[in-house]
Formats: structure tokens, sequence, C-alpha cells
């Protein structure tokens, strides 16, 4: 939460949220539901009416990449607590990636190069 603090624009004087630990099926099920879509793996989810942040019960907080997901899903919870508005749930994308980017190289010399096309594609609605 400092790190978030001091370097992005995010409010961060809120509660801790909940966080909770499921199988990659019983996550996928969870955000899947009623959907046609074929699954992606997820690595975490942040649901708002629980305020919970949900991570896979092999996230291991020893691992870079785990902890930029819980960064990432803390970007999604910072959101919601400033109340930013979003005119579809992938606009949500659009502060997180860069965001955990940075961060995995700021603070664990970890580079994550992903693709610009797929970032613009999920993080704009109507894709």
């Amino acid at each position: 939460m400092i790190w978030l603090g001091a370097n992005t624009p995010f409010n961060t004087n809120h509660d801790i949220p909940n966080i909770m630990f499921l199988s990659q099926t019983q996550m996928e099920e969870m955000f899947y539901k009623g959907t046609d879509k074929m699954p992606n793996t997820l690595h975490g989810l942040y649901d708002k009416e629980s305020d919970t942040i949900i991570l896979p019960d092999t996230w291991d907080r020893r691992k870079a990449w785990d902890m930029g997901v819980l960064l990432h899903e803390m970007v999604h919870y910072l959101q919601d607590m400033n109340d930013h508005k979003f005119g579809c749930t992938a606009e949500m994308e659009r502060d997180a990636w860069p965001i955990q980017q940075r961060y995995l190289k700021e603070r664990h010399d970890y580079t994550w190069d992903y693709d610009g096309l797929w970032y613009a594609v999920i993080s704009t609605c109507n894709f």
C-alpha cells in the first residue's frame, strides 16, 4: 500500500482489503459464471461487492510475479475506494497493467514486456 501511495495518484488512506485464496477452478467459476467465454488463466480477481482480493491458492509472496498480481488487484481495490468511474470493466486495466509493470521492475528487477496491442484490446470497451 505504501508503494502505491508514493507512486500513484490514488488516495491509499483506506482499510486493507480482505484477501481470499481459491483454487484456479473456483476462481474461473466465479469470474466466468453465466458467460459463454472460454476461460483464460486468471492470476487474481477483485470483488468490489465484498472488497476482497481473490488470489490462487498457489500464490507465493516470495515470487516477484505473484507480488505483482497482488499489487495489480490492489490497484483495482484503490480504483474502487477512490470512486473511479469506468465505461466498462475492461477500462480498469488501463491503470493496473502499467502500474504492475513499473512495480515489478522497480521492486523486483523483473521485466514484464506485455504486448501493446493486447493491452489496448483488454483495456478498451467493446472489444
